[in-house]
Parts: structure tokens; C-alpha cells; sequence
């Protein structure tokens, strides 16, 4: 797997994710991905996500990568190309076909890149890294599915501020379908107004959220801002099920 360091040096000096989230949610798509499944990555960055669901599934299964922001695409694009089975696409996943503005931030902060740059304009390092504005094309799953004739299982969805547009952009698809959704999911005090927006959202189409635990299992959890406030957590990847058969 090719990185670009300083991003992802964890996995650069030990070969996979070092945070407590990522660690658990790589066991849940373990425990939960199968041959022949079809996974959607949205906000796959270099790709790491993607190809564990690639070896997790066999190298059988159907993997859409996507990833906006040029200079980490290039990344993906390359990783992705060791594998027939990772589809990589240089677009965002939003609520309608349509091109948008995006901001890529330098390498030190990509895992930041979002289409609503205000939420960081107060943390100390943005004078100092500027993201820059592109304009890339955007796709709803609604579209995607209909498009590629695609039946996914798994959902992964990381994308900084985007998350009520993804999910209302999936919503014909939700209503009568049930992937399992694992949707990244930070603090009150971060500004969590889009990811409140999407759970309610998810909840609204009969899902349930939950903690993935040290396992990979999941549990349920009724609060999760009260959750996030009480452990001292800056976000968590919370997954949304209708069934946990």
C-alpha cells in the first residue's frame, strides 16, 4: 500500500490503523464483510479501508472507493489499481448530481478535506494550512446503485461535515434496503450538527445506532453525544443496522 507521509504514518510504522475507532471498525467490517459482498467507501483517503474489505472478502467481492480531493485520489488510484476488485472514483457522494466546491487541505491535514471548510477556521493550525478550493463532481448512492446494479451490504462513510447530504442522497435506496451503514461521528463541541441531521435521518428509515466494541461486536447505545462528552471522545464510527442477524 502506497501512503504519503506525514499522513498516515501509522500505518506506514506498524501496517494498519493505530486509533482506538479504526481499530474497531477494521474488526467490524472483519467480522461483518463476506465474498462476493459489495462495499462502499466513501471518504476512503488512501484507500486502507478498502483494501482490508478486499482481503477480508477474498478478493470476491465488489469494492466502490471514493475520493475526492486530486492529490489523495492520485494515492488511491494507485493502490486501487493492484486490485481488480476496488473500484476508485474521483467523486464526492452528496444529495444530488451536481458539481461542487471541495476544499483539499496539505498533506499534514487531508484526513480534514471537506466541502465545509468553516468548521475548522478556529483550530490553531488553519492560518498555517489553507486548504484549497476544487470543484468536483458529486453522486448520490440513489444513483450509484440504480447505475452499477449494485447490492452493497456495507456503507462506510467519512466525510467531514457531509454526512446528512450522503445519507439523504441514499434515502429511496434506505427505505427499501438494509446495508449496514458505519458512519464516522464526532463530538458535540466539533460541531456535529450534519451528523445529528444523519442520524435522525437513519433512525427515521427504522436503523438503530451502535458501538462497535473492542471485538468488532456491536452494542446498542441510546445517546451518543452524551456517550462521546462522557468517555472524552473526539469522534467514534458509529454503525446504524436494521437487523443484527
Amino acid at each position: 500500500m502506497q501512503i504519503a507521509l506525514p499522513a498516515s504514518t501509522d500505518i506506514y510504522l506498524i501496517g494498519g490503523k493505530s486509533h482506538p475507532s479504526e481499530i474497531r471498525l477494521a474488526k467490524f467490517l472483519v467480522r461483518n464483510l463476506k465474498p462476493m459482498d459489495t462495499f462502499i467507501d466513501i471518504g476512503a483517503h488512501y484507500g486502507y479501508f478498502s483494501l482490508l474489505a478486499n482481503e477480508v472478502m477474498e478478493q470476491k467481492g465488489n469494492i466502490f472507493s471514493f475520493e475526492p480531493s486530486p492529490n489523495t485520489y492520485k494515492i488511491l488510484k494507485h493502490n486501487a489499481a493492484l486490485v481488480k476488485n476496488i473500484n476508485a472514483i474521483q467523486q464526492a457522494v452528496s444529495n444530488k448530481e451536481e458539481r461542487i466546491e471541495f476544499y483539499e487541505f496539505p498533506n499534514l491535514y487531508a484526513e480534514y478535506n471537506t466541502i465545509d471548510v468553516n468548521q475548522f477556521q478556529q483550530e490553531d493550525w488553519f492560518a498555517a494550512y489553507a486548504p484549497k478550493k476544487q470543484e468536483v463532481q458529486a453522486i448520490t448512492i440513489d444513483q450509484l446503485v440504480i447505475q452499477e446494479k449494485i447490492m452493497p451490504s456495507i456503507i462506510k462513510i467519512d466525510v467531514e461535515g457531509a454526512e446528512y447530504k450522503v445519507i439523504e442522497g441514499a434515502a429511496q435506496f434506505l427505505q427499501s434496503n438494509s446495508p449496514k451503514i458505519a458512519m464516522e461521528y464526532v463530538a458535540p463541541h466539533r460541531g456535529n450538527k450534519e451528523h445529528t441531521k444523519a442520524h435522525y435521518s437513519l433512525l427515521e428509515m427504522g436503523y438503530t445506532a451502535y458501538l462497535i466494541d473492542k471485538d468488532g461486536y456491536l452494542q446498542s447505545i441510546a445517546n451518543i453525544n452524551a456517550y462521546l462528552e462522557d468517555e472524552h471522545l473526539e469522534s467514534d464510527n458509529i454503525v446504524y443496522s436494521k437487523s443484527l442477524k
